[in-house]
């Protein structure tokens, strides 16, 4: 086979292999109403409470759930999303949420949700004002309709006051209720809100630390009471905004530069040993290791860009609609979207974590923890298995939790590679992660061994600790970076406009625009479940 000129030649490849194997029936296409029922079946398990049989019938959702993922990730493919990598992914993941709000909690008893409330309802005895009261003249009207507009939306927010709501028993209510629950990740409006994000305000801490037993005083404490200081939502959404556009065009640079590549095209085994930007190194030869480390370094920055760049679309959206549209938002949900608080940055502080904590605090402090809640629910109910003088011991319970965490990492990302076009190992994937608790323990004995012979400055501990952590993390990421390149990961687009192609810095033929290709297209397979929009 001769070797493709350009990145674009090996797109055109797959996508006419990719209908040969649906057209061939080797594999079925993945259709839009699979989304409808991956969304409908969890849903109607939280819409139905325990009194109506809820107990019994979460657990054969959840069945069909299961076998409704296995037969996609055995069966369907589709290119959209890095060569079929997140379809593998997202069902893997749905399936791990869906037992966690099904199985592994009670949601009815022990979630609670940040909402909206009337101060007056909370206040019966308060009087309301009378109707004639600061009513404005008719002449006034047109000059002053504006300011009086701003006015009533201001004195509306200062009559709400914000509380903890449990699973509603209105329907409409509990609808809005379980779709906010059923899509939401780190839970930043949820009491099980995962411990990475910024605090709540004084008054949501009071309830909750009341409710859990706690003093409000030893809860807060704990937070810092840093959430009432922080910025107004429109200084909050302009910063995201200008870190938006900053890793916007850091995404693109690195999507310039592996498309310069070979091997991000996937040409892992037959990538040239100079490629771009070494290049133009004006030395006879470069290193096979320094070559090696640039290709896993890009691809690490590549993850990051990625999501980073999606994760802030959530507060542009969401934070942008209740400032835009105030209205639309209360309208669309009792949640305060309008709250700053609600938006953490989706990584942590990088330096602090790595240098004070080593591996462990790169995994478990800067990197994202947007399946934390997930993985956590996992090991709790693994660990309620177990006897319990054998769960409540604290070594016990740190391993069997951290295992399962990276474990379950492994098994989803796993799963992406399962799914994609072309030939992959899906191990690679799981040994990494596998690899990183090995990792950890090995930092933590090595750790203490030497802290209990020579005391060093924090100096050179930080520096001990970012060295292990990079070397262990270059060490064990090498075959998951090639399994990413040879899947085809980088061969998606995931911007629509491109301001470094628009200058000319991209491949021949490249310009601004980089959306080209249709996403869905009307299928008839025969059978009337075979039929409707299907994922390309």
């Amino acid at each position: 086979m001769a070797h493709p000129s350009s990145y674009r030649q090996i797109l055109d490849n797959n996508r006419e292999q990719f209908e040969l194997l649906i057209q061939h029936g080797d594999y079925k296409p993945f259709y839009l109403w699979h989304l409808l029922v991956f969304t409908a079946l969890p849903l109607c398990g939280l819409l139905i409470s325990r009194r109506r049989g809820a107990r019994y019938l979460r657990p054969v959702l959840f069945a069909v759930i299961l076998g409704t993922a296995v037969d996609v990730m055995r069966h369907r493919r589709a290119l959209l999303g890095a060569n079929g990598y997140m379809g593998g992914l997202v069902t893997a993941w749905w399936t791990i949420w869906s037992a966690t709000i099904l199985i592994f909690n009670d949601v009815e008893r022990d979630f609670e949700r940040i909402e909206r409330r009337s101060g007056n309802a909370a206040c019966p005895g308060k009087a309301p004002p009378p109707d004639n009261e600061n009513k404005p003249r008719s002449s006034d009207k047109a000059a002053n309709g504006q300011i009086l507009k701003a006015k009533q939306y201001a004195s509306q927010r200062e009559s709400e006051i914000l509380a903890w709501q449990p699973y509603p028993r209105a329907f409409l209510h509990r609808l809005n209720w379980a779709l906010g629950l059923l899509f939401n990740m780190r839970g930043p409006e949820w009491n099980w809100r995962i411990s990475t994000l910024d605090p709540l305000p004084d008054s949501l801490q009071r309830q909750r630390t009341t409710r859990n037993g706690q003093s409000a005083r030893e809860a807060m404490g704990k937070t810092g009471n840093k959430a009432d200081s922080q910025p107004d939502a429109r200084t909050r959404l302009k910063a995201i905004l200008v870190t938006f556009l900053i890793h916007y065009l850091f995404l693109d640079l690195v999507k310039v530069l592996m498309m310069h590549d070979p091997y991000f095209w996937g040409l892992v085994s037959s990538a040239p040993a100079r490629p771009f930007p070494f290049t133009y190194v004006p030395l006879p030869t470069i290193p096979d290791i320094i070559v090696r480390l640039y290709r896993e370094i890009l691809s690490a920055l590549g993850v990051y860009a990625a999501l980073s760049f999606v994760c802030l679309l959530n507060p542009i959206i969401f934070l942008g609609l209740s400032l835009a549209c105030p209205k639309a938002s209360r309208a669309l949900t009792r949640v305060p979207l309008d709250a700053p608080w609600l938006y953490s940055d989706p990584f942590g502080p990088f330096l602090g974590s790595c240098l004070d904590y080593g591996l462990v605090g790169c995994w478990s402090q800067w990197w994202h923890q947007l399946f934390r809640f997930g993985f956590t629910s996992t090991g709790n109910f693994l660990l309620s298995l177990l006897p319990n003088r054998v769960a409540a011991r604290p070594s016990i319970r740190r391993t069997v939790m951290t295992l399962t965490a990276f474990f379950l990492s492994g098994l989803i990302h796993a799963c992406g590679s399962y799914t994609q076009l072309t030939e992959t190992k899906p191990h690679a994937h799981f040994v990494f992660f596998c690899l990183q608790p090995v990792g950890i323990m090995i930092q933590n004995q090595l750790a203490r061994s030497i802290n209990a012979r020579y005391r060093f400055s924090r100096p050179i501990r930080r520096a001990a600790n970012a060295i292990f952590a990079s070397w262990w993390l270059i060490l064990s990421g090498a075959s998951i970076a090639d399994d990413f390149a040879r899947g085809g990961l980088w061969l998606t687009e995931p911007l629509p406009i491109s301001p470094l192609r628009g200058l000319g810095l991209g491949a021949k033929g490249e310009g601004w625009w980089c959306w080209g290709e249709p996403w869905f297209r009307y299928w008839d397979g025969g059978k009337y479940w075979e039929r409707g929009l299907r994922v390309l």
